[in-house]
């Protein structure tokens, strides 16, 4: 945006810098009525209900109180405003106003369907939860404060670290898993769109670390039986979860050890951690593939934060976001290619490979 100094501002750059500052502080409107579409499970009436729905239709699907109905109709406004439903009006003549709009879905709500795959509702349920959001109320105090590493604002907050908290939560522990898992197949198609088969091409095992309950991996162990496939995740994370054929899970922690495979996958893990811990981490991955004579890779699902200008708008802004909230819950961030670029020099490994991916994400190949 155009720097203006001290220079006076005409009337119409007033109201125009308003317009922005109400935007931008109102958007957690937009968030929170996204959340309460996603609880109601509005998206999903709509969905089997097959063609649009009028709001006193959509109200005793979601067994909306009568006394309640006419927020709804100004909730579904909101939720047409930003694109997730379609607002329409009736065919039929009714002057009555609750009667005069239908709703239906859009490409977008398509996205935030409960129990589809690659459904991104357990991502944003995870985001917008209060144990996640309210940490970044903590941010200016957090900034001006001399505490000790490793605090973050999360432990400012809460008074323990995310993973702390989700060993004794289940309900967060779920959540979080969820969220992680809930754009797996998408990822897979990714890769194989960009890369191929030849992304798999003669190996024989693999290891998803830090892969969750669900995911990455069993969408590759589908499309690959040939493999043989492992998730290596936390004991609590992964007890009592069944594998399959060429799938199984693995209770571990991957900064003492990593089991040996061709390829190590790493997918949204890296950003978590400060670079000495990456660091840490991808040594094991490292001697993961390296073990037993061979020389295999490590493949890693994470955000390369790139020149602005060789970016849109709304990728760089996804991928600032992220960098804010690693910096909230976790001593991670995001990193550009020459900040990845030193992590893997450092940890040992010769040369590498980026691959961006549709959206704000990359596909690095990182080779001994």
């Amino acid at each position: 945006m155009e720097s203006v100094d001290n220079e006076v501002m005409s009337e119409s750059a007033i109201v125009q810098a308003y317009a922005h500052v109400w935007t931008h502080a109102f958007n957690s409107i937009f968030s929170m009525s996204l959340k309460c579409a996603i609880e109601l499970g509005i998206p999903d009436a709509l969905h089997h209900h097959g063609h649009p729905m009028t709001l006193p239709e959509l109200a005793a699907a979601l067994s909306v109180p009568t006394s309640k109905v006419t927020f709804l109709r100004r909730l579904m406004a909101v939720l047409a405003q930003t694109g997730f439903i379609s607002q329409g009006k009736s065919a039929a003549e009714n002057d009555h106003e609750q009667l005069g709009l239908t709703y239906s879905l859009t490409s977008i709500s398509r996205v935030i369907l409960k129990g589809e795959p690659g459904g991104l509702s357990p991502m944003v349920s995870f985001i917008l939860d209060p144990i996640i959001q309210d940490p970044l109320h903590c941010l200016g105090k957090w900034l001006k404060s001399e505490s000790p590493s490793p605090c973050t604002p999360f432990v400012m907050k809460h008074g323990k670290s995310l993973w702390e908290y989700t060993a004794h939560d289940e309900g967060l522990n779920r959540s979080v898993n969820e969220a992680m898992a809930s754009d797996g197949p998408m990822i897979a198609r990714l890769m194989m769109e960009k890369r191929g088969r030849q992304l798999f091409q003669g190996l024989r095992t693999v290891v998803d670390v830090g892969g969750g309950s669900r995911g990455l991996a069993r969408e590759a162990a589908e499309a690959f039986p040939q493999v043989e496939w492992m998730v290596l995740d936390l004991p609590h994370v992964v007890a009592g979860l069944e594998g399959t054929r060429n799938l199984k899970f693995v209770g571990g922690d991957m900064f003492n050890a990593v089991p040996s495979a061709d390829a190590v996958l790493l997918k949204w893990i890296l950003h978590d951690w400060s670079d000495e811990e990456s660091v840490k981490i991808l040594k094991r991955c490292k001697e993961a593939v390296l073990s037993n004579d061979k020389k295999g890779k490590v493949m890693i699902i994470d955000i390369v934060i790139g020149d602005e200008s060789e970016e849109d708008e709304a990728s760089m802004g996804i991928k600032l976001c992220f960098d804010i909230m690693m910096a909230t819950l976790f001593l991670g961030k995001e990193r550009n290619e020459k900040e990845w670029a030193n992590l893997f020099q450092e940890a040992g490994f010769t040369e590498y490979r980026i691959t961006p991916l549709e959206g704000f994400r990359s596909l690095i190949e990182v080779y001994p």
